[in-house]
């Protein structure tokens, strides 16, 4: 098996589950968008679909990545180079993508659309309703407005261990002590794209170095992905949560920053009082809270009492408390946090 093959089975591990309900889901939906933080796997996951044999069956497979796209009039244009085809002269491009595949068997996939969310929503849908013989399946932090939604989560602790460790052997480092393997995942979150990036650096230090140094929730934002063919974007963690921080709006942007003095979970209640104020009234700030949720920026905690609260994963909190610091406002979050807690208790 070549070593790239064998790297992308390894990046599925624990993912035999979603990659079915995945590709049952396409088949009955025919557009489909997996949806997570980014580094979850979304396109490791959307391309091993693709190579399956008979998932859509006689189709012709094409995929591209919407990355460096920037205008979302040309979305039109990308799909078509993608697939081959530019359709008959004279024609919007939609129309003329349209008419090209008519009723041909296709599948196309369609990587980080976050950016372009509405314009992808739009042309996706209409080349689906248009082509019946095509299958769409879309990647994206931000979930597109279409009914097939498939929610990618991180790896439970174990699984991520199992990752950890299959990375570590493809590498041929010295073996870590379970537990070890198991801390170090913990702090990462179970995230496939941090426990790659930092599998990477066994190759020069022991994971007992590797545990010591992410003992500092910020030291992992900086770890170097040593692994060929990642896209800027997931050369470190910081590069993944800049590109998330970009698709932000300006009070996301800010409440993304004041949650990062919550040391574990929260509620809208007690965001509204410590992180409210006359810059963030309660209306944009349960829009911001609403935006940051949608795009896995802060995962939900049910409780026993089936009140749901909220979490920041660590390397993502980390990043806003760098931008706390940045803004000048960290001394007053911190004294409105503390003030509250003082209350509380």
């Amino acid at each position: 098996m070549l070593e790239s093959e064998n790297r992308d089975l390894v990046a599925l591990t624990g993912r035999d589950g979603a990659l079915a309900e995945v590709g049952d889901l396409l088949r009955h939906r025919r557009l489909v968008t997996v949806t997570g933080p980014g580094g979850v796997g979304k396109s490791a996951l959307a391309a091993a679909l693709a190579r399956r044999p008979g998932l859509v069956p006689k189709a012709v497979v094409a995929r591209t990545d919407l990355a460096p796209l920037t205008d979302p009039r040309l979305v039109p244009h990308w799909l078509a180079r993608a697939l081959g085809t530019d359709g008959p002269a004279g024609k919007p491009q939609l129309a003329a993508l349209a008419e090209a595949l008519g009723d041909t068997p296709a599948l196309l996939v369609v990587d980080t659309c976050e950016h372009l969310a509405q314009r992808c929503t739009e042309v996706l849908t209409a080349l689906v309703d248009a082509c019946p013989g095509l299958h769409v399946l879309a990647t994206s932090r931000t979930p597109l407005c279409t009914p097939g939604l498939y929610p990618l989560a991180p790896l439970p602790l174990d699984v991520a261990a199992e990752l950890f460790t299959e990375y570590a052997r493809q590498l041929n480092a010295e073996a870590a002590a379970p537990d070890v393997v198991r801390r170090i995942c913990a702090l990462l979150d179970g995230l496939p794209l941090a426990v790659r990036i930092a599998v990477g650096r066994l190759a020069h230090h022991s994971a007992a170095d590797l545990l010591s140094s992410l003992g500092r929730a910020e030291a992992a934002l900086d770890l170097p992905a040593t692994a060929p063919g990642l896209p800027a974007r997931q050369r470190s963690l910081r590069d993944s949560l800049g590109w998330s921080m970009r698709l932000c709006t300006a009070e996301e942007r800010l409440l993304w920053a004041r949650l990062s003095v919550f040391p574990g979970s929260f509620e809208l209640a007690e965001v509204l009082e410590i992180c409210g104020d006359a810059q963030l009234p309660p209306g944009p700030l349960i829009a911001a809270f609403t935006g940051l949720a949608w795009q896995s920026l802060i995962e939900p905690q049910p409780h026993e009492d089936e009140c749901t609260a909220f979490r920041m994963p660590r390397a993502t909190r980390a990043y806003g408390r760098e931008r706390l610091g940045l803004s000048g406002e960290e001394r007053e979050l911190v004294n409105r946090f503390l003030g509250w807690t003082l209350r509380e208790s």
